[in-house]
């Protein structure tokens, strides 16, 4: 591992785009906009804190999203170009916004593929979370990402779904759900695209509590539209999970297989904690396995806080990996997000093999205790075939509870160039 900044071996970190003084950057959802070729698209969104003044009088900081905006390049990711303007989520406004959520290529179509994210403000809730309107929408491209459709809404083609009832057990309004994002999509070996979604339940028993349900969705003859039918529900009960689950990762296993780890929230009180639930599909995402922990090949548990992961095929290894946070101890909460890490993961077994763990960033000397190395993109350079990570490098200098002005906040998107 390099000097104080704590970066693993083989890895090369560099600043991706840097911070302005207010705002975090974060970058996701790179794809390549074709089959061949050197052109990218990719997802920027900042964040920022800015003042709140609450019913009570109280002021507080309060991190704040701040815009989505779309980038391309065509020289590999070298460099880039804003092509959208930033978009706003706007809570003055009653109708509903669609905001971008990234992209995924049919490598086998070169068909290109833009997410969407339909959402009404609410005022009387706080956080996306807590808003049931959401409905989900795609449009395509078949020209390297140089025009598209109009935004078609995702809805299950069965009777009696609609785009208000638009899949089973969601209503506009009442229950949504929001796509995982693009590089969490898995085509199948038939063709057709597993999308997950997390679920958010409002319920009396507590404020928090998510599932998993994953949508197929199959090309028409044409290839201008896909059809979509939901599976059933991928659940964590309250005695193994404080808040159900949510952000899932999936992995095909070959065939109609596939395996998937979500992201599992813990809580001290009651004695559980932080764990990445997984289960297994042999029916290409329609039923699930009850959740079981994701485990090493010597069959103890892997620790991690309840952050994100992704899976990885590299076509130079020819190996999966996994990527996500990785800990020496339990714990009950989201943090540390130190290291970061990825591993070798066996699909014969469909555990990680420990001896394969390799850092990618830990904890640089001098960094506040909640410096967090996660929320990343990641995708694999098609020249050099190394693994490409991006994201903010956050709580640097400071942790959330201690910030006291805007700028405390600000952080540059870093890049790590993972060579295998």
């Amino acid at each position: 591992m390099s000097n104080g900044q704590k970066v693993g071996a083989d890895v090369i970190k560099s600043v991706y785009l840097e911070t302005d003084g207010h705002h975090a950057f974060y970058a996701s959802g790179q794809t390549y906009t074709g089959i061949e070729g050197e052109r990218m698209l990719e997802q920027m969104t900042s964040e920022k804190l800015h003042w709140v003044t609450h019913d009570d009088g109280r002021t507080t900081l309060d991190a704040c999203y701040d815009g989505t905006w779309l980038r391309s390049s065509e020289d590999n990711g070298t460099t880039w170009t804003d092509i959208l303007p930033k978009v706003r989520f706007d809570t003055s406004i009653a109708e509903e916004q669609k905001l971008p959520s990234g992209f995924l290529l049919d490598e086998r179509t070169g068909i290109l593929i833009r997410l969407y994210r339909g959402q009404i403000a609410d005022k009387t809730c706080y956080g996306y979370i807590n808003q049931g309107a959401y409905r989900e929408f795609y449009s395509i491209s078949s020209d390297a990402g140089q025009s598209w459709t109009d935004p078609v809404q995702v809805i299950d083609h069965r009777e009696p779904y609609d785009a208000i009832r638009w899949a089973p057990d969601l209503e506009y309004g009442v229950r949504g759900a929001i796509f995982a994002g693009g590089n969490q999509c898995v085509w199948l070996e038939n063709g057709s695209l597993l999308a997950p979604f997390t679920v958010y339940e409002r319920l009396e028993r507590g404020p928090w509590n998510f599932r998993v349900v994953c949508a197929t969705g199959t090309w028409s003859s044409d290839r201008t539209a896909l059809d979509w039918e939901f599976g059933s529900w991928f659940e964590v009960s309250p005695n193994l999970s404080a808040a159900g689950c949510c952000e899932p990762s999936i992995i095909s296993l070959g065939g109609d297989r596939l395996f998937m780890t979500t992201r599992c929230q813990g809580n001290e009180s009651q004695g559980i904690y932080s764990t990445r639930f997984t289960t297994t599909s042999e029916d290409g995402g329609k039923t699930w396995s009850s959740p079981t922990p994701l485990l090493y090949d010597d069959g103890t548990p892997v620790h991690t806080p309840a952050s994100i992961s992704a899976f990885y095929d590299s076509s130079v290894t020819g190996k999966s990996y996994w990527v996500g946070n990785i800990l020496d101890a339990p714990v009950y909460a989201q943090t540390p997000r130190y290291p970061l890490n990825f591993a070798e993961f066996d699909k014969e077994r469909t555990c990680i093999i420990k001896d394969s763990l390799r850092v990618i960033q830990d904890r640089p000397e001098g960094a506040h205790e909640h410096v967090r190395y996660t929320n990343f993109g990641i995708y694999e350079d098609r020249v050099s075939g190394h693994l490409i990570i991006t994201l903010p490098e956050q709580y640097r200098s400071r942790g959330y509870d201690q910030m006291e002005r805007p700028e405390d906040f600000a952080a540059s998107c870093v890049k790590y160039t993972v060579e295998l």
